[in-house]
């Protein structure tokens, strides 16, 4: 099993723009992702203006950094029935100069946002519109008959393997991939002191797949603060890297 991604989630307007740009920088697999939803970061908002000041930023970069957004509550759900929120919809467009998505991943929470609608086909239309971008659907055992459905109509999409929901609950079992078809990727409680072993875990079940990353969220925070903290993304990019080298 080989990494993708490292992908370090929920950075916010508490952290500097230049720290998380200097955070993505650390490997070429390391992906930063900011959690997006109507209630924190619509147009005006303190950290609709803080993403916007990233993406804006990023584009001097000499690299390009692996960004994504993880869509959540109304603006899943508008997703859901092919609907685009205008926020959603104009980040989407935002291409770099060799027309490549200033943000390729895009990671819709179903799961996570209990999402009463999924029309399969309007989300099909919506995945050929732009694709040029990944998207990835968060799953879990409720959502199985969704994602076939969604298989179903012959789209491009991943996978993320996610019981916890965002909320950190470490998995005792890691499933194997829904689908060989698709991208799979994996989060439930990963923390810089847990992760090298649950990367054991997960590689027993992937096997020689390629296509697998992994995503940190809550024990990315500081314990006190309950903040995103540079250093423990560090550690625990960090320690995945070690990880994969040393197979």
């Amino acid at each position: 099993m080989r990494l993708r991604y490292i992908t370090c989630s929920d950075p916010r307007e508490t952290v500097a723009v230049e720290a998380v740009l200097r955070l993505s920088q650390t490997a070429p697999i390391v992906e930063i992702a900011v959690q997006a939803h109507p209630s924190k970061m619509s147009d005006g908002m303190p950290r609709n203006q803080w993403f916007n000041r990233l993406l804006k930023e990023s584009l001097y970069m000499p690299k390009a950094p692996n960004l994504a957004v993880h869509v959540n509550m109304e603006w899943c759900d508008n997703f859901c029935q092919g609907i685009l929120a205008p926020e959603i919809k104009n980040w989407l467009s935002l291409t770099r100069t060799d027309g490549t998505p200033v943000i390729r991943r895009w990671q819709i929470n179903v799961y996570g946002s209990k999402t009463k609608i999924f029309n399969p086909e309007e989300i099909a239309k919506l995945l050929k519109s732009f694709s040029d971008n990944e998207f990835i659907f968060q799953y879990g055992p409720s959502e199985c008959y969704n994602i076939k459905r969604l298989n179903e109509t012959g789209s491009k999409f991943s996978l993320l393997y996610d019981v916890s929901c965002g909320t950190g609950k470490t998995n005792k079992n890691w499933a194997a991939p829904l689908y060989t078809n698709h991208p799979q990727g994996y989060a439930g409680g990963l923390s810089p002191e847990n992760v090298t072993e649950n990367l054991d875990k997960i590689k027993l079940v992937t096997k020689d797949r390629t296509d697998v990353w992994i995503d940190a969220e809550s024990k990315l925070k500081n314990p006190e603060t309950k903040k995103f903290d540079i250093n423990r993304a560090k550690q625990y990019i960090s320690a995945a890297l070690k990880w994969q080298n040393s197979k």
